[in-house]
């Protein structure tokens, strides 16, 4: 049987999905399942609260709904099976999730008539350390239209690159363009690995020079790690490419970068984003 700690981690994986699927300002949300062959498939979501009619602006996470929905899938699969062994039967149906306060969320798996198969709480600490969250998209937001402007002038500054190749211990991001080579001072934002949708913060590396970690301390905090800012003081998260990119444009907006550059390791299925420290005369 499962123990609590393995269920609450589901769960929190859960919220995260649904974080991201639902409006914001939302108190209460329905997620109604179909029972197939292939385990229970997310068919509907329902919110009521503030966010059903006039939800909050949030940052543009180029997050695809599908992996969203297909997580939720699984995680739904997974805690059913878990629960079953310990006795509670729950045929996919219905789960309510409620938040009437922020400092806690309940969620609920609901029986055909309404009565409430399986009940947990997700409090504060746990929400804290949630990857997607309010504060999470109020930070996004307030850094969102800068790092719009700096990455416009970046494709501008660049145009087409054909090549890299990067010296750690100098800095140096050496770029091959037919416009001519050019070499930038650049940081390792992280890495994005698209098999295994999984973003790796370069200030995690611990060959990654201390002056650079500093540079990313203010925004990602690990040593404070702040409350509802888990996405960047984890290490790693597991994420869509777009949510990474979003992540790591807000560091660059915050350590006082020039934009991004996102550069494809062949044979390594891994991307490198790196904040540029300078731009290049643009190309003729």
């Amino acid at each position: 049987m499962a123990d609590s700690s393995t269920l609450t981690a589901i769960v929190c994986s859960l919220q995260d999905s649904v974080m991201l699927l639902a409006p914001r300002g939302w108190t209460t949300l329905e997620l109604r399942f179909a029972h197939t062959a292939h385990g229970p498939r997310l068919e509907e979501l329902e919110t009521k609260g503030q966010g059903s009619t006039q939800p909050k602006a949030r940052p543009e996470l180029h997050v695809e709904q599908r992996h969203e929905v297909q997580r939720i899938n699984e995680g739904v699969a997974e805690l059913t099976a878990l629960l079953a062994q310990a006795g509670k039967r729950w045929a996919p149906g219905s789960i309510r999730v409620e938040r009437p306060k922020p400092d806690f969320v309940d969620w609920k798996l609901v029986g055909d008539e309404g009565q409430v198969i399986w009940f947990t709480r997700l409090g504060k600490d746990e929400l804290d350390e949630l990857i997607v969250t309010d504060e999470l998209f109020d930070v996004l937001l307030g850094t969102e239209q800068a790092f719009g402007v700096l990455q416009g002038q970046v494709e501008a500054a660049l145009g087409p690159v054909t090549g890299f190749a990067y010296d750690a211990r100098a800095g140096v991001l050496k770029l091959e363009r037919p416009a001519g080579a050019v070499e930038l001072h650049a940081d390792v934002v992280g890495q994005y690995h698209p098999k295994d949708f999984t973003w790796v913060w370069g200030w995690s590396d611990e060959a990654t020079p201390r002056a650079v970690v500093e540079r990313f301390a203010r925004l990602c905090a690990p040593d404070v790690q702040q409350e509802g800012l888990s996405a960047f003081w984890r290490p790693g998260l597991h994420c869509d490419e777009g949510f990474a990119w979003a992540v790591a444009g807000s560091a660059v907006v915050s350590t006082g970068a020039r934009g991004l550059f996102r550069a494809e390791v062949k044979g390594h299925d891994a991307a490198i984003f790196f904040a540029l420290r300078e731009l290049p005369t643009a190309p003729a």
